[in-house]
């Protein structure tokens, strides 16, 4: 099985246009705001900001002028501050992106940048604290966060959404690791797909003495916890929900899913596809060692 990432074939202006008419008539909503198309689109609404000269000059240039958000007037410095804090107290969190900031309030960078300069000052006018995401991380960490990120949404995380809760490694880690976001997705593609999958537990081995039978089924089964490429394998063919109650993170903000051993592996499950399952936290939980 191949995974496979979704994306424009060409990123010419017209394909870039034509994008940002297909999510509009998606959407169907008197206005569009770079956060909705990036949620939906398949390239990041930057891109089209950086291309047209703004978010409102994109969607002039593709007929949809009177889609143009108003999120860009003009607000005063305590405006903003206590914006950011309402923003905070409605999250329950002390430490805010700006992107959370304008999905929450309608308010983009842009009042925010000519009062503070940067979106940290910002914070710090308002008595937060700015997310720290510049730790330095290994490779397999950073495939790991991804997948975590890629489980929440179901689908390729975007550039900007890496700065973003749940994430726990920025996107500027991953520029710099492998030169681009889309090369970043492309290494953990790869990754995935060579990681090597059993899809059925294997054979039995008859061996003598009790010690070498209990030291060879441990071998046969696999290890206890779930290799990434097997729980990316199963997270993606559970189509990212939980078997049991079909609660997904990308409908209901705060679900936690697990890959979960069907058969425990204390009790002689092997960490094979055809052994494990997608569950929420709370079903995994309930369930215990006791085999489903």
């Amino acid at each position: 099985m191949r995974f496979e990432l979704k994306h424009l074939e060409s990123y010419d202006d017209e394909a870039l246009l034509e994008e940002l008419r297909r999510v509009a008539a998606l959407l169907d909503k008197p206005k569009l705001t770079i956060e909705e198309f990036s949620a939906n689109g398949r390239v990041h609404g930057s891109t089209l900001q950086k291309r047209f000269g703004g978010w409102r000059g994109a969607l002039q240039a593709a007929g949809l002028a009177e889609r143009a958000d108003q999120g860009n007037v003009k607000k005063s410095e305590n405006e903003i501050i206590a914006a950011i804090k309402q923003t905070a107290d409605r999250l329950g969190k002390d430490k805010i992106t700006l992107r959370e900031f304008e999905a929450h309030t309608g308010i983009t960078g842009g009042p925010v940048r000519r009062i503070f300069g940067t979106w940290g000052s910002a914070l710090s006018a308002a008595g937060l604290q700015q997310s720290a995401l510049g730790k330095r991380y290994t490779d397999e960490e950073c495939f790991e966060n991804m997948l975590f990120v890629w489980t929440q949404y179901g689908r390729p995380p975007q550039h900007d959404e890496m700065n973003e809760t749940p994430s726990l490694v920025g996107s500027k880690a991953y520029v710099r690791r492998w030169g681009t976001w889309r090369m970043a997705l492309k290494a953990f593609v790869e990754r995935v797909n060579s990681g090597g999958l059993e899809t059925s537990p294997p054979p039995s081995i008859e061996v003598s003495g009790p010690q070498q039978k209990i030291e060879r089924a441990e071998e046969r089964r696999g290890p206890r916890d779930v290799p990434l490429a097997l729980r990316y394998y199963v997270l993606k063919r559970d189509d990212f929900r939980c078997v049991v109650c079909g609660a997904s993170p990308a409908i209901v903000r705060g679900v936690v899913l697990h890959v979960d051993h069907i058969k425990p592996w204390s009790k002689g499950g092997a960490t094979v596809a055809d052994n494990l399952r997608t569950t929420c936290q709370a079903c995994n939980l309930g369930k215990g060692a006791s085999p489903a």
